[in-house]
């Protein structure tokens, strides 16, 4: 009984090492998950100027990338989409509901680092930069004579990440990742928000 367990113990070592191989390839993945906006502050600039805040419910983020590993560095272009509904806006110390939603469609081109560690876990930590094209659908003031508000602005945007991988075998693994998003301010005519958020994602990568 102790032969077999010394010998079993050994073939999953040479299967762990096997599964934690990595090579220099191409490579694509998909990811979805949770989007979790920060508040958004705000100015209008149209008379009487106003500073407001705007909150969002949780929402959902989807992406997809392709790029290549170079070994223990991976750098990627990556298109991604999120929505988070509106929840509600403070002016001047009053809330009220909100309506309609918030969109962010997004190009990043990504450069991740891996740390080896020898088994099927790899960590790593990423950043990218690129462009987001921001739309607010349908925004409305519950009870308000004013029309819902229909905009976009397209922006500078930035990520930074963490996560680890866990390699099935030697071309795909499964991952989570958290991300801090960012933007420049988008503009809307008068108005000016900023924006920023966190997303915890799960994936798959596949090597080829």
């Amino acid at each position: 009984m102790k032969n077999i367990l010394i010998t079993t113990g050994c073939a999953v070592l040479l299967c762990l090492s096997s599964i934690a191989y990595s090579a220099d390839a191409p490579y694509v993945s998909v990811n979805a998950g949770v989007a979790i906006a920060n508040d958004s502050d705000g100015t209008d600039s149209a008379p009487p100027a106003t500073s407001f805040t705007v909150e969002s419910d949780a929402g959902f983020a989807v992406g997809a990338a392709g790029g290549y590993s170079f070994g223990d560095a991976r750098g990627e272009v990556e298109i991604a989409y999120q929505k988070n509904n509106l929840d509600q806006q403070t002016v001047s110390g009053t809330p009220t509901e909100l309506t309609g939603d918030t969109t962010l469609l997004s190009v990043l081109v990504n450069g991740y680092y891996d740390f080896d560690t020898g088994s099927p876990f790899t960590p790593f930590v990423s950043g990218g930069i690129g462009f987001a094209k921001f739309n607010i659908n349908d925004a409305k003031a519950v009870g308000s004579p004013n029309p819902a508000t229909n905009d976009d602005d397209t922006v500078f945007a930035y990520q930074l990440g963490a996560g680890v991988d866990y390699a099935i075998n030697e071309e795909v693994s499964l991952g989570v990742k958290y991300r801090y998003l960012g933007t420049t301010d988008p503009e809307f005519d008068t108005v000016t928000i900023d924006y920023s958020g966190h997303n915890v994602l799960v994936g798959v990568r596949t090597s080829f």
